[in-house]
């Protein structure tokens, strides 16, 4: 199950961190996408963080 500091690995092909792993921050309800990673890589406007829904993610060690 998806719960804050747990660490993900992106599945989404259109993402910038695509088979990157990141740290979960926030886990919300009744929206699209709900699970907010945060990651060490920033993008190229210096963005470190985005939303993704479950089905994007794999939780791992």
């Amino acid at each position: 199950m998806f719960q804050k500091g747990s660490k993900v690995k992106v599945l989404r092909k259109e993402s910038y961190w695509y088979q990157d792993t990141g740290v979960i921050v926030k886990v919300d309800k009744g929206i699209k996408y709900p699970v907010l990673v945060r990651f060490v890589k920033c993008t190229y406007s210096g963005v470190n963080s985005n939303n993704f829904s479950e089905n994007e993610l794999i939780v791992v060690n």
